[in-house]
């Protein structure tokens, strides 16, 4: 099994190239495992025996709980059914939803937007840290990315 995904993940772990997309991605979305109704994110049919790109799939994180499920950022654009690189660690630019604090743990909106993590619960939903602030909505922010 392990030579069937080799060049599918990067040799530091932090890239995955072997997801495809369910709906269109666009490079700098970020991705929520797809899941169908029985919670099953693996597409292909011998999910046992065989691991073959496109045998997970993603979907851009545009609704309620998508953002606390994020496993990383897409790297490139991608339609339905596309293959979709996705970025799971480093540094990205990301939009802010209202006022970021440099230093701090960083999660999503419901949008797909960086807001401070806060206290709580919230921590467990952190996607990295913010290296960079925002004073106000629609800034960009430069974010540590860790899922």
């Amino acid at each position: 099994m392990a030579n069937e995904i080799t060049g599918m993940v990067s040799d530091e772990g932090r890239n995955l190239s072997c997801v495809m997309a369910t709906g269109s991605v666009v490079a700098g979305d970020f991705v929520a495992p797809y899941q169908t109704a029985t919670d099953d994110m693996f597409l292909s049919a011998d999910v046992g025996t065989a691991f073959t790109t496109g045998s997970v799939a993603v979907i851009r994180v545009a609704q309620d709980t998508d953002e606390m499920r994020c496993v990383g950022i897409a790297l490139n654009d991608a339609s339905s059914g596309d293959t979709l690189s996705v970025g799971t660690e480093g540094f990205y630019l990301a939009l802010s939803t209202g006022t970021v604090t440099a230093g701090l743990p960083v999660m999503l909106d419901d949008q797909g937007v960086i807001d401070n993590a806060g206290a709580g619960s919230a921590y467990d939903w952190a996607i990295g840290r913010a290296v960079t602030g925002a004073s106000a909505a629609a800034k960009y922010v430069l974010l540590k990315l860790e899922v």
